[in-house]
């Protein structure tokens, strides 16, 4: 019988052995006949996980502010992105990051930090302008800036340092500070329905309703929250992004817009006492205001996020139903006490600042219910670029001389794929992938190629990721043919021959002993023997 660590090496020579199909055959008609059963492991121990799939093991970075962190989830994280007692991020644990993180086996960077701006994520070389400066409204840095957080710690580096060459999968939501979301939030809030915004009128003066001074950009230009979507917002979403693509040239990129946070057609009906735990108080007025420019910004960031070339994943309509004031709200309201002191309580933060009211972490953000809904949603869209991850064929046998379609996924965006014929190397072609890393190209099979078994092979040669389908090429019918030699995996050498006794006399151990062999693989994607580097 042959020794555990003589199988073992043969296993290994036999995984190495690009022309030993036939053998492959053999020992999958001997697990046929004896129940050999064949164990795919990826390593040992492994952690667990959503299972194994083509997204194992790809390193994933995660960008953004508060939305993306899980704000007010518990428990939350005082090391990442980094440490501090609190680090004033609130990242939680729960995220949507960590929850895709898990379900797909990725390793996460998470870089996620509450409170962040575009620029606390990097804008690269590029330069915006500075904006206006408002009395309610934060006044954006027009270069890259380190972010201060929540617990007025400053962040050892900008989001984008976690990202490289070798990241594969990025998620990014931001734009809403650069708003100034929280700051509009604060000077809305009334005591009554009827009552002026009370922030609003200690800063500014008083108004009937929030979207009077936020919405007239004839008499208050520097706050009309329309136009700072476009001249302020936009541009410095447009930067973000480009720098994003320069640091991680060969990741797939998915740009998460926000959740609706108040209702359409809101009325005064949804108003509640700001002193009363969970509490709207916002007229109905200001609340469809707050509706509208919350849209807007989201339809700017998937303009933005198309312009770059990036998937952006919509929760707009998948949240509707689930706002403030619906019976089954996703979104927390606000719950306040009005402050003495130079601090808040634990669990509770300064609004915009002001320690003389503060305001329950997590206020207007998603609950444990809501991140669970948008990572659903995120990991749909996801999932589905997973699927297209590897190669396939048009057909699985070609002639000698013939063509065979061949399309592709999964690649670094724009970068050149080069295809071979595989067992003696052939490059049939070299392609540039698409923006999503996705291609199509019809090959042509050299005329000399021996009839037999071969592997299609498609690498990237930026990011280095390598698929490939099997392929059967058979016999043209004329002897005479150009082109390169190929030969066939069928082929076999002394070794090869080797290998096919010791398995057959493998089988017939197995027969008497039942036993189980345990491989081990690499990590695969999605075509059929699909192999990924990456």
């Amino acid at each position: 019988m042959a020794s555990a660590t003589g199988i073992g090496a043969m296993m290994r020579a036999l995984r190495r052995c690009r022309y030993c199909d036939p053998v492959r055959k053999l020992m999958a008609a001997v697990a046929a006949t004896t129940g050999l059963v064949l164990m795919l492991v990826t390593g040992a121990p492994a952690i667990a996980n959503g299972g194994s799939g083509p997204l194992d093991g790809l390193d994933y970075v995660s960008l953004g502010d508060s939305y993306q962190a899980g704000y007010g989830l518990n428990p939350f994280s005082n090391t990442s992105p980094f440490a501090g007692d609190p680090n004033g991020c609130y990242q939680a644990d729960g995220n949507y990051p960590h929850i895709l993180a898990a379900y797909f086996g990725l390793t996460i960077n998470d870089q996620t930090c509450s409170g962040a701006i575009t620029a606390n994520i990097g804008y690269g070389s590029a330069t915006v302008s500075p904006t206006d400066p408002n009395v309610i409204l934060p006044t954006l840095p027009d270069v890259s800036t380190l972010q201060v957080t929540l617990s007025g710690m400053t962040a050892p580096q900008l989001q984008s340092a976690g990202l490289s060459a070798d990241t594969d999968v990025v998620t990014v939501g931001i734009g809403g500070n650069d708003l100034g979301f929280s700051s509009i939030a604060t000077a809305c809030m009334r005591l009554s329905v009827d009552s002026d915004p009370l922030y609003l009128a200690d800063k500014v003066g008083a108004f009937d309703n929030c979207k009077d001074y936020f919405d007239d950009p004839v008499n208050y230009p520097s706050a009309y929250l329309f136009g700072r979507i476009t001249d302020s917002v936009a541009p410095r979403l447009a930067t973000t992004f480009a720098a994003i693509r320069a640091v991680a040239p060969n990741a797939q990129v998915f740009v998460v817009g926000y959740p609706q946070v108040a209702p359409n057609n809101a009325t005064d009906a949804c108003f509640t006492d700001p002193l009363t735990a969970n509490s709207v108080p916002y007229n109905g007025v200001d609340l469809q205001f707050l509706h509208d420019i919350e849209q807007q910004l989201d339809d700017t960031i998937e303009a933005a996020a198309t312009a770059a070339n990036f998937t952006f994943i919509p929760t707009w309509d998948q949240t509707a139903g689930n706002t403030l004031c619906t019976p089954d709200p996703w979104i927390n309201g606000i719950t306040l006490y009005l402050n003495s002191g130079s601090t808040c309580d634990p669990d509770y933060l300064p609004a915009d600042g002001n320690t003389d009211i503060c305001v329950k972490i997590g206020a207007l953000h998603p609950d444990e219910g809501g991140v669970l809904e948008i990572a659903n949603i995120v990991q749909e869209s996801i999932g589905g670029w997973a699927a297209t991850r590897g190669i396939t064929a048009s057909a699985s046998d070609v002639t000698q001389g013939g063509q065979v379609v061949l399309s592709g996924g999964g690649f670094g965006p724009n970068e050149t794929v080069q295809i071979e014929l595989h067992s003696t190397p052939v490059v049939l072609a070299s392609i540039p992938a698409s923006a999503t890393g996705t291609f199509s190209t019809t090959l042509t099979i050299p005329t000399g190629t021996v009839p037999g078994s071969h592997t299609l092979v498609a690498r990237g040669l930026s990011s280095d990721r390598e698929f490939s389908t099997p392929i059967t090429v058979t016999a043209s019918g004329s002897s005479s043919g150009g082109g390169a030699s190929v030969l066939a995996e069928g082929g076999m050498d002394a070794s090869a021959l080797q290998l096919v006794g010791l398995i057959a006399l493998l089988g017939t151990t197995l027969l008497a002993g039942g036993a189980v062999l345990v491989l081990r693989r690499r990590q695969t994607g999605t075509s059929q023997s699909a192999t990924a580097r990456r």
